[in-house]
């Protein structure tokens, strides 16, 4: 597994494919996993695909803070230099995509253009509370139906995953499986009887023993004025019945060249459950943007 030291600190990275180089930037509780099965090498095919696991998540090392999305972006743009990406097209998930767009604030000469998948931003929407006892326990008696038991309480954000798998199967809606959202959900969640997850140990030692807790929430760096300054062309892709369209609509309001596009039928995670849909927002999005400074166009959907 290769390993940087970056400022003083170890990123895990992989690294796939040649050509225009691409970014992917996982989201909280999540790890390199949440691109590489499907996302990454489709689009592999065309492009160097670099992903990472960003601080304290995955392989990379914990530390006691540097967790706001302006402090990730910086051991983004660390990898990057380390490996002589010049320029990239950034692709960000629900935080990541926080981090891919304070990349741009700070270091816009180095970003060709911005993917933000469900992105959630700190200064236009309140986080979602890290637990629910209510909410678990519905979906505890959701997942006893199908023979499934967990120990313990995820988070939040892990729930949230399992109750758009529980979602998508009910309604019938295709989803990635084996390779894809089931291992992802393996990695991330335990059942009962088994010790939980190195992810999920993990995750409980970045709350307990970090500032990460207080600095995910924290927007420095990352208000209206500075993501209004952002030129590059952004698309912005949502699930329909995403969490956090209240991030989307402040984006494709403050940002001069933003491009909505709505995916019917899904939720947050739709990345890892619908990665075709994903990959197809991403081939004919940001590509055919016009420049910066003209008129932004309508939002649009994709199948």
């Amino acid at each position: 597994m290769p390993r940087a030291s970056l400022r003083g600190h170890t990123i895990h990275y992989q690294q796939v494919g040649q050509g225009p180089d691409v970014v992917l930037i996982h989201g909280l509780f999540c790890n390199i996993a949440f691109w590489w099965f499907r996302v990454a090498p489709k689009l592999a095919e065309k492009h160097r695909v670099t992903a990472l696991d960003l601080r304290g998540h995955g392989f990379s090392a914990m530390s006691n803070g540097g967790y706001r999305a302006v402090d990730l972006a910086d051991d983004v743009v660390a990898l990057m230099a380390h490996l002589g990406i010049e320029k990239a097209h950034l692709i960000g998930h629900s935080f990541g995509g926080a981090v891919a767009l304070a990349v741009a604030v700070k270091h816009a000469d180095q970003v060709e253009c911005l993917t933000l998948a469900d992105a959630w931003v700190p200064s236009l929407q309140t986080m979602p509370p890290l637990n629910d006892s209510a909410a678990w326990a519905k979906l505890q008696a959701r997942l006893r139906k199908r023979g499934i038991v967990v120990d313990g309480e995820p988070p939040r954000v892990a729930q949230g995953f399992l109750e758009e798998m529980l979602d998508a199967e009910d309604e019938g809606e295709p989803v990635a499986g084996g390779d894809g959202a089931g291992a992802f959900a393996g990695m991330q969640v335990s059942s009962a009887g088994q010790r939980p997850t190195r992810a999920m140990r993990r995750w409980r030692e970045l709350m307990e023993r970090t500032s990460a807790n207080s600095q995910f929430r924290d927007p420095a760096g990352l208000d209206l004025d500075h993501i209004r300054a952002v030129e590059r062309p952004v698309d912005l892709i949502y699930g329909a019945r995403s969490r956090y369209l209240t991030s989307r609509d402040g984006l494709a309001e403050a940002l001069p060249n933003a491009h909505p596009v709505e995916i019917p039928n899904a939720g947050h995670y739709f990345p890892l459950l619908r990665p075709e849909a994903l990959l197809s927002a991403v081939a004919t999005g940001v590509k055919s943007m016009p420049p910066s400074g003209t008129k932004k166009r309508k939002e649009h959907s994709v199948d």
